[in-house]
C-alpha cells in the first residue's frame, strides 16, 4: 500500500531513480531478480512509500526498464539520450538532464533525491530520515554513508611489483584497531540536494553545508556483481518483514 504523500516543509521533493539498461559488470542488473522482483522494483517501491517524496521518476534509455517502471506506477519515465547512457557518463549529468526535462514540462522541485536502484536495502524510513536531517541541519545536501569494515589506515596502494614499502603510513604500523578513528564510506544509497544548489554547483557533494546520513553496513549493499546480488538476497531473507510485497 502506498503512503499518502505529504509536503515536506512546503517544498516539493523529486525522487529520481537512474536505471541504465546497458550495465557491464552485471549485465541487465537493474532487471535482475532479487527476492522475486526486479532489482529496480525495490527502489521504486520504497520511494513510493516515502511520506515526503512528491514524484517518483525513472531516467532510462532502456525500453524494458521503461515499461516495468510504468507498470509499477511511477509518475514519469524520462527518456535518457544515448550520450548519457555510456560507461563514462556521469550521474550528475543524468540528474541535471532529468531536472531540466521536468522543468520544461512545468514540474519544478525544491529538493532532488537520487536513489540508485543498486541499493535495494535502502527503505522509505531511510529516505524520510535523510529528508528530516536535511531540514534539521539546514543542509545544502545530505549523502548516505556507512562505517567501513576496516580502519582506513589499513588501506593503501600497491606498487606495480606488489612491493609494500609504502603501503602503510608509519604512524599506522603497530596500532590496534582501537587506535584508529572511525572511518566512513559513501554507500551510494542516498544523494539529497537542494535543486538550486545542484544546478549551481553541478555536483553531488556541495561544500560547505553537506551532512552525512549514517546507515548500517548491512543496509548499505551496493549491487554491482553476482556476489553483491547473492548477499542482498540473503539480507532480504534475514529482514523479510521489511521487504514484504504488499501488492500480493
Amino acid at each position: 500500500m502506498l503512503a499518502i504523500h505529504g509536503v515536506f516543509k512546503n517544498k516539493k521533493v523529486l525522487g529520481l531513480i537512474p536505471a541504465r539498461g546497458a550495465s557491464k559488470r552485471l549485465p541487465r542488473k537493474n532487471l535482475r531478480q532479487l527476492n522475486g522482483k526486479p532489482l529496480i522494483y525495490w527502489s521504486i517501491t520504497e520511494a513510493q512509500e516515502s511520506a515526503y517524496i512528491d514524484s517518483v521518476v525513472v531516467s532510462t534509455e532502456d525500453i524494458e526498464i521503461k515499461q516495468h517502471s510504468y507498470r509499477q506506477g511511477v509518475d514519469c519515465v524520462i527518456d535518457r539520450p544515448p550520450s548519457l547512457a555510456q560507461d563514462e557518463s556521469r550521474s550528475i549529468d543524468v540528474v541535471l538532464h532529468a531536472v531540466d526535462v521536468l522543468a520544461q514540462q512545468g514540474q519544478k522541485y525544491e529538493y532532488v533525491m537520487l536513489l540508485q536502484p543498486t541499493s535495494p536495502l535502502r527503505t522509505s524510513k531511510h529516505i524520510d530520515n535523510a529528508l528530516e536531517l536535511m531540514w534539521a541541519k539546514k543542509a545544502t545536501a545530505v549523502v548516505s554513508v556507512c562505517e567501513t569494515e576496516h580502519p582506513i589506515g589499513w588501506m593503501g596502494y600497491l606498487a606495480r611489483d606488489q612491493l609494500m614499502d609504502e603501503f602503510l603510513d608509519n604512524s599506522t604500523i603497530g596500532q590496534s584497531n582501537a587506535g584508529h578513528r572511525v572511518s566512513y564510506l559513501i554507500n551510494g544509497a542516498i544523494y539529497l540536494l537542494e535543486t538550486s544548489t545542484l544546478i549551481k554547483e553541478k555536483t553531488h557533494f556541495p561544500t560547505p553545508g553537506a551532512f552525512a546520513y549514517i546507515m548500517k553496513r548491512d543496509e548499505s549493499i551496493d549491487v554491482d556483481t553476482e556476489l553483491d546480488l547473492y548477499i542482498a538476497e540473503c539480507l532480504m531473507t534475514r529482514y523479510a518483514q521489511d521487504f514484504i510485497d504488499d501488492s500480493i
